[in-house]
């Protein structure tokens, strides 16, 4: 990989006039606006710094040309400062390097790399993927070195934990978490696993920092409002761990159309970055189509190579339909406690224990727990369930499996996570994380209370 220097470049400034015929002053070229921008948000000041290479050089077998242009921000060990790039095709191009210290997991570092993105390389349309470790909606506590994957993964594949640095982060989890099994009680372990604390994004392991939902909401709203000038990203990415999520969907839903990410772990390797820059550089391919892409090459990247994957994309146009449905679904489950002689509890208690259940313990899959929930409403032999407000319960289930199929895009998964449908939900058995409330969907939706009153309040 050969990096060159470009410092010194300068743009000159851009007649309002070409821009809105989609044209821009490059010193004294006239360059037509390519159709994308996309900004990889790189924060590899971690253990997968080497991973960050990797997929580099994939992004050099591309570049940026008439249709796009592809961009880093990059995070490294041993760097100190904000180091921007542009990848061409076999070089990337050093366009800035801001020496102020950044570790680049606040909402205004997330913000003013895309500014730069959409100040220096205007397009029609635009992509952003944050690319690091992510452990989903709950916000982790730094030195809580406990395991957060869940006993079912470390029987599969204990091999798949230990050697996959996607899920170990220093001073939040263990280095080899199958180590602690043959340490541990069973009963020590379950209690271990289900009180992990988990959560966020850009993980950045020698400061100690990393972007909670308070920061990750608030970049992604002034990227739209303030950088966009109120128009949302096209495609928001998340090459990281367990982000394919009701409530991450559900933060973002406001500011970027399509949510393309995973519901389970990922592997080191994370995206094809190959594909990615061949989706972006197809002509008058729109974002649901590049978003579909994304999915069918992380499908073709990995269906060889492990049978324990996801990968979604979510039209984020839908969030607020299955949000509705949720609190729809939790009032025919209030109606039902109301019946004489119900036993609606039990079967809740009893779908969530059989639904799909991700490596993070807290996480299941909601379309599997809405199929699982109605199953147990038609097959018990308990008479309540023979009743007209169990029947508008179990309708209410079958739409929101319906909205969930209809939000989900394009979905793909391995043979050990076969009934994956793409989008999963905070669902713990026993503890429910101080930082829960805290989020926008818990204090929108009454998911929050449905789940507090199953964890026994």
């Amino acid at each position: 990989m050969r990096i060159q220097s470009s410092l010194g470049m300068r743009c000159i400034s851009v007649k309002k006039y070409l821009l809105f015929c989609n044209f821009i002053l490059w010193g004294s070229t006239l360059v037509a606006i390519p159709e994308w921008t996309a900004l990889i948000y790189v924060q590899a000041n971690n253990n997968l710094s080497p991973y960050a290479l990797k997929n580099f050089n994939d992004m050099l077998t591309v570049g940026s040309n008439d249709t796009m242009t592809s961009l880093v921000q990059w995070y490294q060990p041993g760097q100190a400062g904000t180091w921007r790039y542009k990848i061409e095709k076999g070089k990337m191009v050093l366009e800035e390097c801001n020496a102020t210290p950044s570790d680049g997991s606040t909402a205004h570092d997330l913000v003013d790399a895309m500014r730069w993105a959409v100040t220096k390389h205007p397009a029609k349309k635009y992509s952003l993927v944050l690319w690091d470790h992510g452990l989903g909606i709950i916000d982790p506590t730094w030195g809580n070195h406990r395991p957060w994957v869940s006993k079912e993964l470390l029987n599969i594949d204990p091999d798949f934990v230990k050697n996959n640095p996607r899920i170990q982060i220093s001073g939040l989890t263990v280095e080899h978490a199958d180590d602690l099994v043959l340490t541990s009680t069973a009963q020590q372990l379950d209690t271990i696993l289900t009180e992990t604390l988990q959560r966020g994004i850009l993980f950045n392991e020698q400061s100690k920092t990393y972007m909670d939902n308070q920061n990750l909401s608030q970049a992604l709203k002034d990227i739209s409002t303030q950088v966009l000038k109120g128009k949302k990203l096209d495609i928001l990415g998340m090459d990281a761990c367990l982000m394919a999520m009701v409530e991450i969907s559900y933060l973002a839903h406001r500011y970027a159309s399509i949510l393309v990410a995973s519901q389970e772990v990922e592997l080191a390797n994370g995206w094809n970055y190959a594909a990615f820059g061949h989706l972006l550089s197809t002509k008058n391919s729109s974002p649901s189509l590049i978003a579909q892409g994304i999915v069918k090459s992380y499908e073709q990247y990995y269906k060889d190579r492990v049978q324990f994957y996801t990968q979604s994309a979510i039209n984020l146009e839908c969030v607020d339909l299955i949000k509705d449905n949720i609190d729809l679904v939790i009032s025919g489950f209030k109606a039902c406690q109301g019946l004489k002689n119900n036993d609606i509890t039990a079967l809740a208690k009893k779908a969530r224990r059989s639904c799909l259940q991700l490596s993070s313990s807290n996480y299941v899959d909601l379309h599997t727990f809405y199929a699982d929930f109605y199953h147990q409403l038609s097959t018990s032999n308990k008479s309540f369930t023979r009743s007209k407000t169990v029947d508008e319960l179990k309708d209410s289930l079958t739409l929101g499996m319906q909205l969930i199929e209809q939000a989900v895009i394009a979905n793909t998964s391995g043979k050990n996570l076969a009934r994956a449908k793409g989008l999963s939900i905070y669902f713990p058995q026993r503890f429910i994380d101080r930082s829960y409330p805290k989020t926008d969907f818990a204090q929108d939706c009454q998911w929050y209370g449905f789940i507090k009153e199953l964890c026994g309040g």
